[in-house]
């Protein structure tokens, strides 16, 4: 507490820096290295957008984020039981002169989603509402959801 309590006004500085030295290296340099923006970044030029599934009874429902991107410039495919998601979110073009500050990020991206035995991939639907895109895949009825009555035969 010393550290923190010093009246003198030039020693202030000193103080809080020393503080922060120890505070690190009680974390073990923790604060010091980038751990979490590397958690959250993807390789450089990509995007990573989010995703939310969840399933019922019927169906299978995927919500992607994917503000700021023109829904004409997604591309689903599904190859096999895979369905591929891709676009790419572009920079707004500025005029040569203009000076931009910009936290957005701008690039391609590609989620992969192994799809289940049961989703009807032919009947899949997608919409996009304010920079959300909904997939959703009906469930096909499988041949455990049919009831079968079997005769029992007399000889």
């Amino acid at each position: 507490m010393s550290i923190l309590m010093r009246t003198d006004p030039t020693s202030g500085d000193m103080a809080v820096s020393r503080l922060h030295n120890d505070i690190d290296r009680l974390f073990g340099g923790f604060f010091r290295t980038p751990v979490l923006s590397e958690f959250f970044n993807t390789p450089s030029g990509s995007l990573l957008p989010q995703v939310d599934m969840k399933s019922d009874e019927k169906a299978y429902h995927i919500s992607v984020e994917l503000p700021g991107v023109d829904p004409d410039g997604v591309k689903i495919e599904i190859q096999g039981n895979t369905m591929i998601l891709s676009g790419e979110k572009k920079e707004e073009k500025c005029e040569k002169d203009s000076k931009v500050v910009s936290e957005r990020r701008y690039g391609s991206f590609m989620r992969s989603f192994t799809l289940p035995d049961d989703a009807d991939v032919e009947k899949c639907t997608a919409v996009a509402k304010n920079g959300v895109l909904t997939l959703e895949l009906p469930r096909k009825e499988t041949p455990a959801d049919k009831t079968r009555t079997i005769a029992v035969r007399t000889e």
